[in-house]
């Protein structure tokens, strides 16, 4: 297994943020999908971004956003990621990219069918994930794990009702790049919990290095 980086998504408030940087994340996400219950505004993630190391990474989750509006927020806060949640299209990702900001694309995965559009992507990194009629990511429940790509990918994220307690189970089905966790670290939507941060970070630290 490869040694995977983490990220933690949802973020809402700065503490959580700088929690999540001290247990060794290498990536945050802000959520700019108003319909989310980890809606972040503007403001909220400049304090956010002010309060992590340089070293970590950054993403803004959007879904289904014009395409300028999505360019101006990660413009004007400098993210390192713009993450797609919706129908985006491959015109669309296409234009991000030239703009700058590297792409992760979201793909919801019910059948082995799913993985064709994942393998025929160019985002930069292809995050596997669940979906409810109410929810873009974060329902807190994996897709079914036993439906695999037809060959390795070197770029997959792995989200969707990942914990402490299933990681292991995931990263060896999928050998993924990024583990991507949110609602499993949390108290409450939008609310990371420090015991739960840490529970999953030290599981991860046993897996990647076997300590």
């Amino acid at each position: 297994m490869s040694k995977f980086r983490i990220k933690v998504c949802g973020i809402t408030h700065p503490a959580d943020a700088v929690l999540a940087a001290k247990c060794g994340a290498d990536m945050i996400g802000m959520i700019f999908y108003r319909r989310s219950p980890r809606f972040a505004n503007q403001a909220t993630a400049r304090s956010i971004l002010r309060a992590i190391p340089p070293t970590m990474a950054s993403v803004g989750v959007f879904v289904d956003e014009e395409q300028e509006k999505v360019l101006r927020i990660a413009s004007k806060l400098h993210l390192d990621f713009v993450q797609l949640h919706g129908c985006e299209s491959a015109s669309y990702i296409a234009s991000i990219r030239k703009h700058g900001f590297r792409v992760i694309k979201s793909f919801v995965i019910r059948r082995p069918s799913d993985f064709l559009a994942v393998l025929k992507s160019q985002a930069d990194l292809c995050l596997l994930d669940h979906k409810t009629d109410k929810l873009h990511g974060g329902t807190g429940q994996p897709f079914d794990w036993s439906l695999r790509p037809p060959k390795k990918m070197t770029n997959l994220m792995l989200a969707g009702g990942v914990t402490a307690e299933n990681l292991e189970e995931g990263v060896r089905a999928f050998d993924p790049l990024v583990v991507d966790v949110n609602s499993g670290v949390e108290s409450a939507p939008g609310i990371k919990s420090k015991n739960k941060l840490k529970k999953f970070f030290m599981e991860a630290d046993r897996i990647r290095y076997g300590c």
